[in-house]
């Protein structure tokens, strides 16, 4: 788990869409990038 501050190892795999996964390596190798995460929760399903 990784806390505020800490650095994403670059071999991290990230999803930009569905069945399209990518490393974090790849994302950032053009340049910055600003993440944004979407946290669904299940338990009021």
């Amino acid at each position: 788990m990784l806390a505020v501050g800490d650095l994403v190892p670059l071999e991290a795999r990230v999803w930009l869409a569905p069945n399209e996964q990518h490393t974090f390596g790849e994302i950032v190798a053009d340049g910055p990038v600003l993440l944004l995460f979407y946290l669904f929760d299940w338990t009021g399903t």
